[in-house]
């Protein structure tokens, strides 16, 4: 996998964990293994190491850009004469599939309300925009589900606009990964926050309609990163973990329950192929290519460790 270069230091874990002044709402964060569990996602790995090392400080950089985007905001409101309207300050994480974003998504949000109270920090996905499957299978895009193709966009960027307008109230689909499908008419609903998390593969993508980018609504981005052979590993792993649970669930509406019917090796060479024909084209084509737009890249080894944190120069 290629490398990111010039425009990015480079921080490695022990250096990383270093940084940031001292700041009692976050350095005495109490967690524990049990709630760590509840966040992470299927076969997702974080311990209150990465939570002290990586994610502390983490925070505490935001913490010090979302300062500077109420000041900017202040002031360009200042220049233009207009009445201050409090837009939240948007953070967009992407990365590929089984990399661990979820994880991300929820351990920064539950950090961040510990600073600024819990109804201040909102977090939705993108998986809400993607098209149903109707939709895509009478368009005949089944077999692209999450390629640019299959979301949308225009519906996206609506929200992120009203969102970045300061909108009092914006709503977003709600996607339910039991049956792998929107959930037709529910929607989950947002009252301006000041800190507003959107993950999913597509974060820093451009619409394939649209010369507008997802991250042109964005104040702060992360890219979560892995060698592919890495992401396929997790992929499986996270396969296999959802099959057991569906199976002790016993039930037939859940997506993978089609999985359980088949012996274990035969579901597996069947997941293999979904992540070699449709995983990974979308991750080298679409995904990848976006990873440099990213201010802040955590980069994961072998366990889900972040060894290092790439941090946009300028």
């Amino acid at each position: 996998m290629k490398r990111v270069t010039m425009n990015y230091a480079v921080f490695p874990r022990a250096q990383w964990k270093t940084l940031g002044t001292p700041n009692p709402a976050i350095d005495k964060v109490d967690l524990d293994a049990a709630f760590l569990a509840q966040i992470k996602a299927f076969n997702d790995q974080i311990s209150m190491g990465d939570v002290r090392e990586i994610y502390v400080p983490l925070v505490k950089y935001i913490m010090l850009r979302y300062r500077q985007y109420l000041r900017d905001r202040d002031e360009r409101q200042f220049f233009l004469d207009e009445a201050s309207v409090a837009s939240p300050f948007v953070i967009g994480i992407a990365g590929s599939v089984a990399v661990g974003k979820t994880t991300t998504a929820q351990l920064l949000q539950y950090l961040l309300q510990q600073v600024y109270g819990k109804e201040n920090v909102n977090l939705t996905t993108t998986d809400g925009f993607l098209r149903s499957n109707a939709d895509l299978a009478a368009a005949g895009l089944s077999q692209r589900k999450g390629f640019p193709e299959s979301y949308d966009m225009p519906a996206l960027l609506r929200f992120l606009d009203a969102i970045k307008d300061g909108a009092a109230q914006v709503s977003a689909p709600v996607y339910s990964h039991d049956i792998s499908d929107v959930l037709a008419g529910e929607t989950e609903t947002f009252k301006r926050p000041k800190i507003f998390i959107i993950e999913g593969i597509n974060t820093l993508q451009a619409s394939p309609s649209s010369p507008v980018y997802l991250a042109d609504y964005f104040d702060f981005s992360i890219y979560l990163d892995a060698e592919t052979d890495l992401i396929e590993h997790w992929y499986l792993d996270r396969f296999v973990a959802l099959l057991k649970k569906t199976a002790q669930a016993n039930d037939p509406e859940n997506y993978f329950y089609q999985w359980t019917k088949m012996p274990l090796e035969e579901a597996l060479n069947r997941a293999k192929e979904v992540f070699e024909e449709i995983n990974l084209p979308n991750l080298n084509h679409y995904i990848l290519p976006t990873r440099e737009r990213a201010d802040l890249i955590l980069h994961k080894t072998v366990g889900h460790i972040i060894d290092q944190v790439w941090l946009r120069k300028f």
